[in-house]
């Protein structure tokens, strides 16, 4: 892949034997919400001093996700270890990609940003290229297109070596879209403050989030019960195409009223984890989130996986 294409390179060139360290830590078909979620697990506690960020095409151009977008970028900045920063954008055969929200923010934090969508979609219009040539499927760049992807990254090697770089970089005053997600936090089966399970199992959910808790078929449906201290809050569910996969509704606070109705059933689910803000104020309250199977789906299954949540 070119994230390893292009750690090679970067070794080879610049590096002093084996002083270079790579971690990929890309998942696939998530969005830079789940990203931030991660992110302490995932990238900062190897204490990068250069990462990649590449949601372009994962990403929806809504402000919930844009927020998320920056509230990453300014995670990573603030870093102990003010790591560089490179934004990456791609696109999808058919052009859509997050690119123009994404560079707004970009530019307004003084980011390095590589577009594989301006380098390529003018070769695709002028018949230079196909979209074959970089992709085997409607999304994904193939071995060839991860090659093209890797020279983009040595050419901005080069010319960054060429860039005046004794400025101190400075974050701007003010944001683009927001940063009230900054500090989400992670929460599994191991730390999660869960009053009562009900009818859910801590169990073995999937390789990216291994401790969730899973409503299996036949189980009472008996609500699932989480007290905290918190803001904001996201639901990281497994997406799945087994039709015995059902829906679940959340309560807050215990008003009886519905606060968001989530169906892990897709017929092109693939056992991917799917997240879903589920709700976001502007101050921490103590919260009482109730999850039980909706109508319907009451011995159906559904498989939380982690909480992401702001205390702060």
């Amino acid at each position: 892949c070119y994230a390893k294409l292009s750690y090679d390179y970067f070794a080879r060139t610049f590096g002093t034997g084996n002083n270079i360290k790579y971690i990929n830590a890309g998942m696939a078909g998530t969005p830079s919400t789940l990203g931030l979620i991660r992110i302490e697990r995932d990238v900062l506690q190897y204490n990068p001093d250069i990462v990649f960020v590449e949601f372009a095409v994962n990403d929806s151009k809504n402000n919930t996700n844009m927020t998320a977008f920056e509230s990453l970028l300014i995670r990573l900045l603030n870093f102990e270890t003010k790591p560089a920063v490179i934004l990456l954008f791609t696109l999808s055969e058919t052009g859509y990609s997050c690119q123009n929200e994404m560079e707004r923010i970009g530019k307004a934090y003084a980011l390095p940003m590589i577009s594989v969508k301006d380098a390529l979609t003018p070769e695709f219009n002028s018949k230079r290229m196909t979209w074959r040539d970089y992709s085997n499927d409607y999304i994904h760049p193939d071995r060839n297109g991860h090659r093209l992807i890797t020279e983009f990254i040595k050419y901005y090697f080069t010319v960054v070596q060429t860039e005046d770089l004794d400025t101190v970089y400075q974050l701007p005053k003010t944001t683009v879209y927001g940063n009230q997600f900054t500090n989400l936090k992670m929460l599994d089966s191991t730390n999660a403050p869960v009053s009562s399970v009900g009818g859910f199992t801590e169990t073995r959910t999937i390789s990216q989030f291994p401790k969730g808790w899973t409503h299996k078929t036949g189980v009472p449906n008996e609500s699932f019960i989480l007290n905290l201290d918190c803001k904001n809050l996201f639901l990281v569910y497994k997406e799945s195409k087994n039709t015995t996969t059902g829906a679940i509704d959340i309560y807050v606070d215990g008003d009886g009223v519905k606060k968001l109705h989530v169906n892990g059933y897709n017929s092109s689910g693939w056992n991917n984890p799917v997240t879903k803000l589920v709700f976001s104020d502007q101050t921490v309250k103590k919260h009482q989130i109730e999850i039980k199977m909706a109508e319907g789906s009451e011995n159906k299954e559904f498989t939380i996986l982690v909480w992401g949540y702001c205390d702060e």
